[in-house]
């Protein structure tokens, strides 16, 4: 960004903007219920050794890394050391209880095939972006579900459902996308061409905050893969309450999406994309009942607290 534009009175109002929804979140958004309750009376005999920052094996892994930490941080000791991270997209870490100590994969890479060697070396292995199809008998794998964009979402989150809930609507169908897939041109022409409705958004980059808001105040969400079938803008989408489109997902989170529940799908060829869209604009009930699922659906399965349970409620009955 050069100088001018960081001097423009649009990029000053986003900062200041950015800095009052950080100061006053306006509350917390956190599960009613777990859906994996855990005995907490355990977790007091449970020590996790984490990796340090330094130790990740690639730098990326470091933002989804440490919202996991931070995750099971919640609910039990977390130690960082300088755990070896030999696997490339793995983040492992040590799970200890009563002197016993085991060791435990979150595979975070962008695509579906298992790291066989992180596995292998593994007492327990989260697997994201975890193929519907399985990977056949493997006692010690499971779902690792995934994570937002940026942890600031959580203080966000109130008043983002409160926009998504009160606000009126501003665009009929948003989405925003880096178009350097190939795979992203074809949907992303359609949407701009539609005669049927007003597409907002397309390849420019916005700060996060904007972002989200943009999301809140759209009626349809596009849904778009990347390297991978789920992305973070899945999650976020998920995170405020979103009527969400876009094609088939390949991969699951802690558990699967049911197509027009909690997503609408269109063909993989977007050939009925903007139909699909069209659909949900003009049938106010289903699209509000996809955000009033697509939301459930994150408290239940992916908000950080439920991913925490399910992880350290799994290490507790499999490696005790």
């Amino acid at each position: 960004m050069n100088l001018r534009s960081l001097l423009s009175p649009t990029a000053w109002s986003e900062r200041v903007l950015e800095q009052y929804w950080r100061l006053f979140p306006g509350g917390m958004v956190d599960p009613v219920t777990f859906t994996w309750p855990v005995d907490r009376d355990a977790l007091r005999e449970v020590e996790i050794r984490w990796p340090t920052g330094r130790s990740y094996a690639w730098a990326p892994r470091k933002a989804w890394g440490d919202q996991v930490r931070d995750a099971l941080r919640r609910f039990v000791k977390v130690a960082e050391t300088d755990l070896p991270q030999p696997y490339q997209g793995v983040v492992n870490f040590e799970f200890v209880r009563r002197g016993r100590t085991s060791r435990v994969m979150v595979e975070t890479s962008d695509y579906a095939p298992l790291n066989e060697d992180a596995y292998r070396d593994a007492d327990l292995h989260f697997k994201m972006e975890f193929a519907l199809e399985g990977y056949g008998e493997r006692d010690r794998l499971l779902p690792g579900g995934y994570i937002n964009n940026d942890a600031a979402i959580y203080r966000y989150l109130p008043r983002l459902r409160a926009i998504r809930d009160r606000a009126p609507p501003v665009h009929d169908v948003h989405g925003r996308f880096g178009l350097s897939m190939e795979k992203r041109r074809r949907p992303m022409e359609i949407l701009r061409a539609s005669t049927k409705f007003r597409f907002f958004g397309g390849e420019g980059k916005v700060r996060y905050r904007r972002f989200l808001e943009e999301v809140a105040r759209s009626r349809v969400c596009i849904d778009l893969p990347s390297m991978s079938s789920i992305t973070f803008r899945m999650v976020d989408y998920l995170a405020i309450g979103s009527c969400i489109v876009g094609p088939p997902h390949t991969n699951r989170l802690l558990m699967p999406f049911q197509e027009g529940v909690h997503c609408a799908y269109c063909r993989p060829d977007y050939s009925d994309l903007e139909a699909v869209c069209e659909h949900y604009l003009t049938h106010e009930d289903e699209r509000l009942a996809l955000v009033k699922n697509s939301r459930a659906f994150f408290d239940a399965y992916v908000h950080r607290d439920q991913m925490a349970s399910y992880y350290l409620g799994h290490c507790l009955t499999r490696l005790a």
